[in-house]
């Protein structure tokens, strides 16, 4: 890159973040118009148009494209252009307003007021909002002068008078122009060309709707899923679309992960082809999370909610390879993040700087079984202190039965036959009693998209030092690799503009006793198994089989957890079935080891399971060929393994049994996870046995 480039990018960050500071004097004005059905801004490099009915952000266009001012917006697939996934635009009253308006920065916004009503109408379609969204919402766009980039962020408020509610699946997203956009950009890992839409319709089905195999193309023979560009969000700041022939890019940046869900170990969809007919470059910023454990938010009848999500900014530099606007796109998250707070966002729930504070203090790890351990990727972070689980209501009375003779109407189909829009039709489902449920669920840091979260990397001797952290009541949390579990304080009040020194704190690591061996190590991630390192790929329930032909047998102090454990426990798949719809026996894994000494063992063993995703609901559990029960009411992961991942909603389920079944030398314990569909069974992060007996005593611990 040249100086003069690199200069002149220097300038134009300096004057997108703080854009009324410090406004370039020698380029245009930004200004702002509107008609009778949206808004257009404008600065010279970007024209943006926003529809004032829905909040869409309907064209977004630059002069700086090969061709100049061409239409950047998609408009074959899903959800036309840019969207909130909730829109205001049937909402009870409506009002539209031009916030902002300087020669230096723009503002215009878009909301819809609640009533006590849904605003979504009788046919919401985000995912967990069949309810309807019983909140106010404001949708904003900012535009500043020679800024390369637009940010949105939107304000949800349920008042004080509105009933119960609850906020489903929600995001930012877009849908991007198939003639322009054909390099998507997510890490280091997933940076590439991309198939068509073309090549999408052309596909053939797999398993699941999101998934196809190529039939055209340059990835001809290989399995679409748009699961393998799922990424952490914490470690993401900037992902998107680029052009090889317009020289452009759009990329969502998130300055801070303090509105996203579910802490700094999330993943998430980021970018892929849409699975429906068209096949659109699609981005998406998911700020409440369904995904891969996904999150809850859910508000009382008369309780007073509101929360902002954003900021974020939509950047469009031009004028170089999909690779150097990455690398810009990734420079220019550092640049949003450092000046975050914003100094123009006014008017809602967002201190200002001055009325925020900086949290720091060091952790210390006392662990008798581990005295010399030192911290590896610890991550530090305040959130809204932990709530129990609701009481489970009963399920409801089943609806009145189908007559037999009813059909499933099956999806439409053009002249010739052909499936139109196959990536949403979902095949008829006969109604009836439901017989099982998933208990709810703790609210915690790893699912709660309510509440704002504040997260850092800590260092290598435990200090951490969280900025911008909002007034309020929080929990401190710790993860660290090496520590199975986590570290949770007490209730910690924050102030506005008032500095907290925690100091030292002490973290006490759980234990049942004496550790005798551990498969994996403890991250919350099955990264260090078989495949672990080059896991996005459709189908790799689907290899277990093939690659261990007779089930894991796995030796502890001889095996390589690297090579002789898969990140997938699953049901054995025995037929050739490369679409993945069959299904699998039982699969039994065997784990050998020692017991040191010559007496019989005495007291109780615990069986440590860290999950890093679970689709099985129960787990068989043999010790020296007797049964020593099984788990039962697994849940959690948010079905990792159908999405091809290693890291989900992490959960620890804890197995004890009587110690006589183990003996002096050689033991076996076996785990067996029923037959199934090959997508049912279990990633595991870290196996541990603990025994504690009368003569080791127990060596417990706790925060």
């Amino acid at each position: 890159m040249s100086l003069v480039r690199i200069l002149s990018l220097l300038a134009l960050c300096s004057a997108m973040t703080i854009p009324a500071a410090r406004a370039v004097a020698t380029t245009p004005p930004v200004t702002v118009t509107e008609d009778g059905s949206s808004y257009t801004m404008t600065n010279g490099y970007l024209t943006v148009k926003i529809d004032k009915r829905t909040g869409d952000l309907t064209s977004l266009k630059t002069p700086a494209t090969t061709t100049p001012n061409i239409e950047l917006m998609g408009y074959l697939s899903g959800h036309h252009a840019g969207y909130w996934e909730q829109s205001p635009a049937l909402a009870a009253r409506h009002e539209t307003k031009i916030t902002i308006q300087t020669p230096d920065l723009v503002e215009v916004s878009v909301k819809g007021y609640s009533d006590g009503q849904s605003i979504l109408g009788p046919h919401p379609t985000a995912a967990g909002q069949e309810g309807g969204l019983i909140a106010d919402l404001e949708i904003r766009y900012t535009l500043a002068r020679s800024a390369h980039g637009v940010y949105t962020y939107a304000i949800f408020t349920h008042q004080s008078t509105y009933p119960t509610g609850s906020v489903g699946e929600s995001r930012f997203g877009f849908k991007l122009s198939g003639k322009v956009f054909d390099w998507l950009s997510v890490d280091n890992q997933r940076n590439a060309l991309m198939p068509t839409g073309a090549d999408w319709d052309a596909a053939s089905d797999l398993n699941m709707k999101e998934a196809r195999r190529l039939t055209t193309g340059i990835y001809k023979g290989r399995a679409e899923h748009k699961y393998d560009y799922s990424t952490d969000q914490f470690k993401t700041p900037a992902f998107g679309w680029a052009s090889t022939t317009q020289k452009v890019g759009l990329y969502l940046i998130n300055p801070s992960m303090e509105y996203l869900s579910s802490g700094p170990l999330h993943f998430e969809l980021s970018g892929h082809i849409d699975d429906g007919d068209g096949g659109d470059p699609t981005l998406l910023d998911y700020w409440r999370g369904t995904h891969y454990g996904g999150s809850v938010l859910n508000f009382d009848a008369n309780e007073p909610w509101t929360k902002v999500v954003g900021p974020i900014f939509i950047y469009v530099p031009t004028g170089a390879s999909p690779n150097a606007l990455f690398a810009e796109a990734r420079h220019q998250a550092t640049v949003e993040s450092a000046h975050w707070p914003y100094p123009w966002v006014k008017g809602v729930d967002y201190p200002q700087a001055a009325e925020r504070t900086t949290v720091h203090g060091r952790l210390k790890l006392v662990d008798p079984q581990a005295p010399s351990m030192k911290f590896t990727n610890l991550l530090v972070g305040l959130s809204y202190p932990d709530q129990p689980a609701p009481a489970q209501a009963p399920l409801p009375p089943p609806p009145p039965a189908e007559p037999e003779t009813t059909p499933d109407p099956g999806p439409q189909r053009d002249a010739q036959g052909h499936i139109l829009n196959r990536g949403t039709y979902v095949p008829h489902r006969p109604r009836g009693a439901r017989t099982f449920r998933f208990p709810p669920q703790p609210i915690t840091w790893q699912n709660d998209a309510k509440h704002y979260e504040f997260w850092v990397n800590g260092a290598t001797d435990g200090s951490f030092n969280i900025r911008n952290v909002r007034p309020g009541t929080y929990q401190l949390h710790a993860v660290t690799d090496g520590v199975l579990g986590e570290y949770a304080s007490d209730p910690i009040t924050i102030e506005a503009g008032k500095p907290l020194d925690l100091r030292t704190i002490e973290w006490h690591p759980v234990h049942f006793g004496r550790q005798l061996w551990q498969i994996g190590t403890p991250n919350r991630s099955a990264k260090e198994f078989k495949m672990g390192n080059d896991h996005w790929h459709w189908g790799l329930y689907l290899e277990y089989s093939k690659l261990f032909p007779h089930d894991v047998d796995f030796t502890i102090g001889k095996s390589d957890p690297a090579q002789d454990w898969f990140i997938y426990q699953v049901p054995h798949v025995t037929v050739d079935d490369p679409t993945g719809k069959a299904e699998g026996r039982a699969t039994p894994w065997t784990i050998h080891f020692n017991m040191p000494g010559t007496s019989q063992p005495t007291g109780q063993a615990t069986l440590r399971f860290g999950l890093s995703g679970v689709s099985t609901r129960s787990l068989a559990i043999s010790v020296n060929d007797k049964s020593a029960g099984e788990l039962t009411n697994m849940f959690g992961g948010g079905s990792v393994i159908n999405r091809d991942g290693v890291e989900g909603t992490w959960t620890e389920k804890d197995f004890t049994f009587d110690a006589s079944l183990l003996k002096p030398g050689a033991n076996t314990i076996v785990l067996t996870v029923p037959a199934g569909s090959p997508m049912s069974g279990i990633c595991y992060d870290v196996i541990r046995l603990e025994l504690a007996s009368p003569t080791l005593g127990s060596v417990a611990g706790g925060n």
